[in-house]
């Protein structure tokens, strides 16, 4: 049985559903073309969990100009090939930049001060709105969560990939938590977390309540999760300045924990940006059925 692939966008207001699910599909079989000269099988459905109809009241329009569904796909550089990217062992490597020692340093700030959390935190409701209202609105966090309960438990019968990116991360993550109590849980084959804030104290201390998890003290792999966990970051991308989620997350009963993977989005001006995560080499190493061109 072929499995299917669930995606979760970020924060923020999106184009149409319709659309920014054939977005992410472009993307992806654009990184699968460059890299091994792939494409998805033909027998993998994609389904888009679209929540940001539920902040904003009206979707993003799409440029009349635009000529291709996204705009920069066929104009940036070729990128480098798998031998650049990770070492013999089929491991996942940081990308080498001059950052690579101030980014690890900030990691560090993080972890040992919280210095970034609580600098956020005062700006959170003003510039994160949607955000502030995951956190501390239970009728909306319902609500955004729904899109992906949903297509989670009608296609529970297949393996899921599930893709997610920035927020969509931490609703996925309490999506699936939830979801992991059922008496029939689903199976979550391949997790994906793009761009993730997941590290951030301000986001996992939250987590704990909305999980239904109190009395926690280390946060773990949701159950459900099977065989992977992989978490994808750009170490320029300030939303998951923590890039590092293996020291964070314990393993679940499967054994499974984040596997961290660093990248260099070339997505043009925007190191978060959904688009130049998913066109990185990442989905052409990890667990997709492709075919080859």
């Amino acid at each position: 049985m072929y499995p299917i692939i669930i995606a979760i966008h970020g924060r923020g207001n999106k184009l149409p559903t319709t659309t920014l699910s054939a977005h992410w599909q472009q993307a992806l079989q654009h990184g699968l073309q460059r890299y091994n000269q792939s494409q998805l099988h033909p027998h993998i459905d994609f389904k888009m969990a679209y929540y940001a109809d539920h902040f904003y009241q009206q979707p993003l329009v799409l440029s009349a100009a635009t000529t291709t569904a996204i705009q920069h796909i066929h104009a940036i550089k070729p990128l480098p090939t798998r031998n650049n990217t990770h070492n013999n062992n089929n491991q996942p490597l940081a990308t080498t930049n001059t950052s690579h020692w101030g980014s690890k340093m900030a990691e560090w700030m993080e972890d040992k001060f919280n210095v970034f959390s609580w600098i956020s935190k005062p700006f959170l409701k003003s510039l994160l709105p949607d955000i502030h209202h995951y956190f501390h609105d239970s009728s909306y966090q319902q609500a955004v969560e729904q899109p992906l309960i949903k297509l989670i438990n009608q296609y529970q019968h297949r393996p899921i990939i599930l893709l997610s990116h920035s927020m969509g991360t931490v609703i996925a993550y309490n999506v699936l938590h939830q979801l992991s109590r059922q008496t029939t849980p689903p199976q979550i084959s391949t997790w994906f977390t793009f761009g993730s804030p997941l590290g951030l104290t301000s986001v996992k201390g939250f987590l704990p309540k909305i999980t239904h998890q109190p009395s926690v003290r280390k946060l773990a792999t949701p159950d459900c999760v099977t065989e992977q966990w992989i978490n994808v970051s750009d170490k320029t991308d300030i939303v998951c300045i923590d890039h590092d989620l293996s020291d964070d997350y314990l393993a679940n009963r499967h054994q499974v924990k984040p596997q961290d993977c660093y990248i260099t989005n070339d997505y043009p001006g925007n190191s978060h940006k959904s688009y130049g995560y998913l066109w990185s080499d990442v989905i052409a190493r990890y667990g997709i059925p492709k075919v080859t061109l």
